[in-house]
């Protein structure tokens, strides 16, 4: 349009900051934006709406709310737009700030939408602020949005990160009025994180059976509640979680992902199928990466499998060679099963790496200072000193 000597209008201006944005062309948005206020249009709403976003995706939140600021007349969705920007980037106080201005006070008779309350919820329950995150509940009934599935599910979201998953997360999930896969990750979440593992793994069978389908999100959600389930007092989850993941690509039609693989690892090394795990990796049609191998070496040491444990590290050595959490639960394996011989070859390994465990530390807190103590230096020394002094001198009492 431009090397044809065609005057590009507003809403041209608009549609292609949107791509930039998409691009992620931080380069060539800043040169939209200059184009845009040499031809008149900067100040046009719909680009200037176009540009926030725009510079909201680049993370330029500074160069968002300057657009932002400088707006003439300013909507819902240039309010919606700044407080998704403060939002996604995790300035949460400022998001909270926006929305004070916009709702408490009122400033310019912008009204809350659902898209607002929305964006604003999640950051209550990232704060775990329960009563902004009530008072935004009593909002959205107060302007007839609670039954919004946008903002159901969002709610049942914030009730169950602050803890009120049986109280109000899962009310307030049977009070939406048309569920979407959404709502049904949010609450089977929500009971997850809260510990209700038999009752999330429920909700995931109802749900099959009121013909939704799941997504990534939700087998990802799923697949690990038959791992804590059965590493718990309960058995027979382990049949349940196979399954389960079977139907991904079968049922679902979804392509398995490294996190999927790694939770079904986490599942059957949990339960003691040791070498099930081992072989189930070898078998994965993708290069298991190290979150794959990591809970099996762990599964290693809880269930002393020193053979397994031995190859499961050599592949953790090769991925990655620095992470000296890998040497040290290799090095307890052998331990745990007296082969010294093993652990002399893995610090051998690890000092040729220049690799150092950690050193063991403590701390105490005496009138708002905080003291550090760490295993081995000479404060500790002093202090095992001063502590056998005290002793003597007690005796001597």
């Amino acid at each position: 349009m431009h090397k044809w000597n065609l005057r590009p209008d507003c809403f041209a201006l608009a549609a292609v900051a949107k791509s930039a944005a998409a691009l992620r062309n931080n380069v060539f948005g800043r040169s939209l934006h200059g184009f845009a206020a040499k031809e008149g249009y900067a100040k046009e709403v719909a680009v200037e709406k176009a540009l926030m976003d725009m510079y909201s995706r680049f993370g330029l939140l500074s160069e968002s709310y300057k657009v932002f600021d400088e707006m003439g007349r300013r909507d819902s969705v240039a309010w919606n737009i700044m407080l998704t920007g403060f939002a996604h980037e995790g300035l949460s106080e400022k998001a909270m700030g926006l929305f004070y201005s916009m709702h408490v006070c009122g400033v310019e008779g912008i009204k809350p939408t659902a898209v607002t309350i929305a964006v604003i919820l999640p950051v209550c329950a990232k704060l775990k602020l329960l009563k902004p995150g009530l008072s935004v509940h009593g909002l959205a009934i107060k302007i007839g949005l609670d039954s919004d599935t946008l903002v159901g599910n969002a709610l049942v979201s914030m009730h169950a990160k602050c803890g009120r998953v049986l109280e109000d997360a899962h009310r307030v999930f049977l009070l939406i009025g048309c569920k979407d896969v959404v709502s049904w990750n949010s609450i089977i979440s929500g009971f997850l994180e809260n510990g209700f593992y038999e009752e999330a793994f429920d909700l995931f069978s109802h749900m099959v059976s009121m013909r939704f389908l799941p997504n990534y999100a939700t087998i990802a959600n799923v697949l690990p509640i038959c791992a804590f389930v059965e590493d718990g007092s309960h058995a027979g989850l382990t049949d349940a979680g196979q399954k389960l993941f079977e139907s991904i690509k079968e049922v679902h039609c979804i392509e398995p992902t490294m996190e999927h693989y790694s939770c079904m690892v986490d599942i059957l090394a949990r339960s003691g199928h040791i070498r099930e795990a081992y072989e189930f990796i070898l078998k994965m049609p993708c290069e298991a990466n190290a979150s794959v191998w990591g809970p099996l070496l762990g599964a290693c040491k809880t269930h002393k499998e020193v053979e397994i444990g031995r190859l499961v590290a050599k592949r953790l050595f090769e991925i990655e060679g620095e992470n000296i959490g890998n040497y040290v639960v290799m090095s307890n394996i052998y331990a745990a099963n007296e082969r010294w011989d093993g652990v002399g070859e893995v610090r051998r390994m690890m000092k040729s790496k220049y690799l150092k465990k950690p050193a063991g530390c403590s701390w105490i807190e005496v009138e708002k200072s905080r003291h550090l103590f760490v295993a081995g230096s000479s404060q500790m020394l002093s202090l095992s000193n001063a502590t056998k002094s005290i002793q003597l001198h007690l005796e001597d009492v």
